[in-house]
């Protein structure tokens, strides 16, 4: 009796373990259905990592498709012709400010009479072809000292006879090289400079003919007949210094003074002064011995010719 109870007894441990082991069977399949879950939960992933390398493909394509989706609509309208339009504004408003100073110049018949004392040549303002003033005289004539060119306007010609006796009561000679200058001789010494030394260069130290100071006949050119002549070392002479204290008194100023060459287009020149009468150039001298004519009167000057 006590076997065939141990054997009942062992029978249901067994049962009890088998069911046991099937519990934990069912109980671990869905375990790799959760390690699986997280691989397809993973696979995913990459697919997320490859769409951004997809995605700028389609965004080139709709750029491109856009572009000429949007050309075709633009170019009949003024819409596209807006922008090269917007351009040239800049380019319309610059010529504009290089013009401003000249109504100073063009409003003023003191600046292009010719038979006026302040008649401007410069860069900016051409005297008219072929202009000869009416009145020249012989300088030497009246008592001044002139080797090349010695003509000049009546007026002009009797101050430098009238400045030359002044210099000399000083101790000081005044001699001047060329005075009046026509346009067809002009010519001929600016295509010399250009021949020598370029345009460039040429248009810092002479002036293009139709633009020449000389050619008013109110302008000379002064020397020594020495080394200084033509040359910055000019100002430092015995007629250089004299010319830079006493011109004003006569009636001349220095036309070139230095540092002024963007403002009256040409380097410095101690040598070259011009006849603009004694007041005005008593005025000048009196704001600065280096004043321009262009800064006293606002008259546009400047190292671009037009």
């Amino acid at each position: 009796m006590r076997g065939l109870l141990s054997k009942l007894i062992l029978t249901i441990l067994v049962l009890l373990l088998a069911i046991g082991l099937l519990g934990r069977f069912y109980a671990a399949k869905p375990e790799p259905e959760n390690t699986e879950e997280p691989v397809a939960a993973v696979t995913p992933e990459p697919e997320q990592s490859e769409e951004p390398q997809e995605s700028p493909q389609p965004q080139e394509s709709s750029t491109t498709e856009e572009i000429p989706a949007e050309t075709p609509e633009t170019n009949p309208e003024p819409a596209v012709p807006e922008t090269p339009a917007e351009s040239p504004q800049p380019q319309e408003s610059a010529p504009v400010e290089s013009i401003q100073p000249e109504p100073v110049y063009t409003e003023d018949p003191v600046f292009t009479d010719v038979n006026s004392l302040l008649i401007v040549a410069n860069k900016t303002h051409r005297l008219p072809e072929g202009y000869a003033p009416a009145d020249l005289i012989n300088v030497n004539d009246v008592g001044g000292w002139g080797t090349i060119a010695p003509y000049m306007r009546a007026e002009a010609a009797y101050a430098v006879a009238e400045m030359t006796q002044a210099a000399a009561a000083d101790g000081v000679t005044l001699m001047f090289s060329s005075a009046y200058r026509s346009e067809s001789y002009q010519k001929q010494l600016y295509d010399g400079y250009v021949a020598q030394y370029g345009v460039e260069r040429a248009d810092r130290i002479s002036s293009r003919p139709g633009y020449s100071d000389h050619q008013t006949g109110l302008a000379l050119d002064f020397i020594e007949g020495k080394g200084a002549d033509f040359t910055s070392d000019f100002e430092y002479s015995a007629s250089g210094i004299w010319l830079r204290d006493n011109a004003h008194y006569y009636g001349f100023i220095m036309r070139y003074p230095k540092g002024k060459a963007d403002i009256t287009g040409y380097s410095y020149e101690p040598w070259h002064f011009r006849y603009v009468g004694v007041d005005t150039a008593t005025a000048i001298y009196n704001v600065d011995v280096f004043c321009s004519f262009e800064e006293y009167f606002g008259v546009s000057g400047g190292t671009e010719y037009k």
